[in-house]
């Protein structure tokens, strides 16, 4: 657009030094050029205030407006805009998602010596983006992000014990979150996400914290075979007293067995004594003699009454 308006200019020049040349005969009127000339130089120079008037925003940025050395106050939106020709020029800045990373050490509540890695992810707010490039440039993130990531560290490390950054890191890693993030809204910066890497401490607070893990294990082992012999014990004990009921509902079987088939017997032999009498006895004891049976002593008074065969002489 610059070398239009030179060009222009310098067409404009060129034309009024062709009229006021002499006409000679056999060359070009001189008017004629001078005339064509100052034509060309004003298109070119309207071409250029046309092509100056004019910027484009690119995608995912903001324009911010300088004149004459100074922001304006004004932001671009996307797209193709307006301004001054030759007299605005405007800068780009991003407001899209960036990453930052910085390095950072403190001391702890307990003075452990710590040092970690914090990933930003931020942009720019684009309604503050005119102030930050007026009062930070555009290495604003360098500017101000590193400081007050370490400050932040700094402030929230202190109010936790060494072992606490480890054991409540959702917490420490919400409190460092607020506090960083309220500190660079306040300068038109807007935190997405903070991520604590890692947190590392000295090397002879390392071996402790091994040391005491070690410990806790070895507790919590021992812990486990006790309450695995308690288990082991318990379970035993159970078997055995389920052995012993065992035993104990077959001997109350048995003799549950023994007695009703005793009260049977002694049933039958009840009913069986009812039926024996006198007269039957003695059939019996005549049936169950023997052939060769000659004598026979039967005591005084026995009411017994056999029937002997004939004895032939």
């Amino acid at each position: 657009m610059g070398l239009l308006l030179v060009a222009g200019i310098i067409a404009i020049i060129m034309g009024f030094s062709w009229r006021t040349r002499p006409n000679v005969p056999g060359e070009p009127n001189p008017r004629v050029v001078g005339n064509l000339a100052g034509l060309v130089g004003i298109v070119l120079i309207i071409g250029s205030l046309v092509l100056g008037s004019f910027t484009t925003i690119p995608a995912g940025t903001r324009g911010i407006v300088i004149r004459f050395s100074a922001t304006t106050g004004t932001i671009l939106q996307e797209g193709l805009r307006t301004k001054l020709p030759f007299l605005d020029s405007v800068v780009i800045m991003s407001v899209q998602t960036q990453k930052y990373e910085a390095n950072s050490s403190a001391v702890t509540n307990d003075l452990q010596d710590v040092s970690t890695t914090i990933a930003l992810n931020w942009h720019l707010d684009a309604g503050e983006a005119d102030d930050v490039y007026r009062t930070l440039g555009l290495e604003f993130i360098d500017r101000i992000a590193a400081p007050a990531i370490q400050e932040t560290i700094k402030q929230v490390t202190a109010k936790y014990n060494a072992e606490d950054l480890i054991l409540r890191r959702d917490e420490v890693k919400a409190a460092i979150t607020e506090s960083l993030s309220n500190r660079l809204l306040e300068r038109g910066i807007v935190t997405e996400t903070v991520s604590i890497t890692n947190f590392q401490f000295s090397s002879t607070f390392t071996a402790a914290i091994e040391a005491k893990v070690a410990a806790e294990q070895a507790v919590l082992e021992a812990t486990n075979k006790l309450e695995r012999v308690k288990v082991e014990a318990q379970q035993a004990e159970a078997h055995a007293r389920g052995e012993a009921d065992a035993r104990i509902a077959q001997a109350v079987g048995e003799a549950e067995y023994i007695r009703v088939v005793t009260e049977a017997q002694v049933a039958a032999n009840a009913a069986i004594a009812e039926s024996l009498t006198p007269e039957v006895l003695q059939y019996i004891l005549l049936d169950r003699l023997g052939d060769d049976i000659e004598v026979m002593v039967i005591p005084s008074g026995q009411s017994l009454d056999l029937v002997l065969p004939p004895i032939n002489p």
